[in-house]
C-alpha cells in the first residue's frame, strides 16, 4: 500500500451512511515515478459509501466529478476490491486492495490498488487537516 499511518477501522455506526472527506491524493515519488504504468488518480474528495459487508470508495475532482470508484467487500480497515467503475463509465473485474488508516483517532489516508488485466490504478488519497 501506499500510506504510512496506523489502519483504522470503520465503525459500526459508520456501515450506513455516506461519508464525504475534503483532502486530495497525492504519491510520493517513489510511487509517482510508476505513472507510466499504472494510473494515478487524482482526485480532492473521498465519499465513503456502506452496505452491509459491502463499500464503494468513490475518489472524485469537484470540477470533474468521479474519477473513480473502488468497490469491495470490507471488513475492519480493509477492502478486498472486487470492481472498478472508471471515469467514462464502464464497471469492470478487478482485483486489490484498499486500507483506511488514520493518526490519533482520525481518519487520514485511504490507499488503494487494483488490477484489471495488464492494467493497474491507484488512489492515495490523504485528508485535508484544515
Amino acid at each position: 500500500m501506499l500510506a504510512t499511518t496506523a489502519p483504522r477501522r470503520l465503525d459500526a455506526q459508520e456501515s450506513t451512511a455516506t461519508r464525504v472527506i475534503g483532502g486530495r491524493c497525492e504519491y510520493p515519488d517513489r510511487v509517482a515515478r510508476y505513472r507510466y504504468e499504472t494510473v494515478l488518480v487524482m482526485c480532492d474528495t473521498v465519499s465513503i459509501s456502506r452496505r452491509g459487508e459491502q463499500a464503494t470508495f468513490n475518489f472524485s475532482q469537484r470540477s470533474w466529478g468521479s474519477m473513480i470508484q473502488f468497490t469491495g467487500d470490507i471488513s475492519n480497515d480493509r477492502m478486498t476490491v472486487r470492481r472498478l467503475s472508471l471515469r467514462d463509465g464502464r464497471s469492470i473485474a478487478a482485483t486489490g486492495t484498499c486500507e483506511i488508516f488514520d493518526t490519533g483517532g482520525e481518519l487520514s489516508t485511504i490507499g488503494c490498488l487494483a488490477r484489471n488485466g495488464t492494467r493497474s490504478w491507484a488512489a492515495n488519497f490523504t485528508r485535508s487537516r484544515i
